[in-house]
């Protein structure tokens, strides 16, 4: 998603998956991922791609010793991809430069998490894609990011409320693979009309039924 949405607004195995572990009600996350685990994975992937189409690859740092492939695949914290894409910097001016970046992550995943617990949120259908509400999900997800682009082009202005929208955004996209049942009609790409159009695809009518007398089908994907 454009690099996570430009790394969040100009950043100076899964069975389902639950808010935040520590402000889950009582939830067990032994096999779920939760919406803020879903976004730092986001976050530190799409900063992944940044750093490599915008430092690494034209720059042949680290003397050509970067393999593509290996660098894609494999795991990293914010500070190892600073220390790939900035071979230079000491850990002291890593540790300075990667600070606000993880400031604007632990933000983004503060307000999606609360998506959940805030009142006005909290039993909001289009906020969840709850209760067949798929457009107006979709609506919902369309004037978040109208507003986290109208803010972020205005010149000077504080940052923090698009950062804090693009947390309720993201925590509504991941609520639609979520709550509905998308993946269990064995998708493996992503919808690419939420976000773009207020219409999803076709839906099944409220009193449609969508599982047939056997059950549904349980399918598991690692992120």
């Amino acid at each position: 998603m454009y690099w996570l949405l430009y790394l969040i607004v100009y950043a100076s195995h899964t069975d389902a998956f639950i808010p935040q572990p520590l402000i889950a009600d009582g939830a067990s996350t032994s096999e779920s991922i939760t919406h803020t685990e879903i976004t730092q994975i986001a976050f530190i992937r799409s900063l992944a791609r940044f750093f490599y189409e915008t430092r690494i690859a034209p720059n042949n740092n680290n003397n050509g010793t970067v393999n593509q492939q290996d660098f894609f695949t494999k795991q990293h914290t914010i500070d190892d991809l600073y220390k790939l894409a900035y071979p230079e910097y000491s850990d002291a001016q890593v540790e300075f430069y990667s600070l606000p970046l993880k400031f604007t992550l632990d933000l983004a995943m503060t307000y999606n998490a609360l998506v959940d617990f805030d009142p006005s949120t909290r039993i909001l259908s289009p906020a969840h894609f709850d209760s067949e509400a798929f457009n107006n999900g979709s609506r919902r997800i369309m004037q978040l990011r109208e507003k986290v682009v109208k803010e972020s082009r205005t010149p000077n202005r504080d940052l923090t409320d698009a950062r804090q929208k693009t947390g309720q955004l993201l925590h509504t996209l991941q609520d639609f693979y979520s709550h509905s049942n998308w993946v269990e009609m064995g998708n493996t790409d992503v919808n690419t009309l939420i976000g773009r159009n207020e219409t999803v695809g076709q839906v099944a009518a409220p009193n449609q039924a969508t599982c047939s007398d056997t059950g549904c089908t349980k399918k598991t994907q690692k992120c």
